[in-house]
């Protein structure tokens, strides 16, 4: 399985999805003062590995979704999505109802760009080609093993 048969929605959505990744990468370096020194001070090894994780993490899932093909996890990234928006939206709202805004507007932009980058990613997986994707790779795991059950060592092109 290469780039040439990936839809080109899919080979968008992991663009975008790294693109988001440097996106928070970029927030960290630019607003060190305000992310990232303060929980560097208290717990420095503790806090790169769990920045490693994350993004081991993250490279996992673009990795499930992209190559493996896996529709749960293609779901459940829609829904990741549009459950940071409604927290990021309700937390900001609170917030700045409140006086009580501690971001600045360079992490608000970069949050916000980040976030649209992620979204925009989610939803390239829904369109037809990303679609006919991922059901392709459900029916040629049903088809393997309705041939492994009835016994057939044959493929559906009569070849081993």
């Amino acid at each position: 399985m290469n780039d040439q048969n990936m839809p080109a929605s899919v080979q968008y959505y992991k663009r975008l999805t790294y693109a988001g990744m440097a996106l928070i990468f970029l927030n960290l370096l630019v607003n060190w003062d305000k992310v990232g020194a303060k929980h560097f001070s208290e717990a420095p090894l503790a806090y790169i590995i769990l920045q490693i994780a994350f993004l081991c993490i993250q490279i996992f899932w673009v990795w499930l979704v992209a190559r493996r093909r896996v529709n749960w996890a293609r779901w459940m990234t829609l829904g990741a999505q549009f459950a940071m928006m409604f927290i990021i939206g309700c937390g900001f709202g609170m917030l700045t109802e409140r006086g009580h805004a501690y971001g600045t507007a360079r992490e608000l932009v970069f949050l916000i760009l980040a976030t649209v980058s992620y979204l925009l990613a989610a939803c390239l997986l829904f369109t037809r080609g990303a679609t006919l994707w991922f059901v392709h790779q459900t029916a040629e795991f049903a088809h393997a093993g309705a041939n492994a059950a009835s016994g057939s060592a044959l493929r559906s092109d009569g070849s081993f």
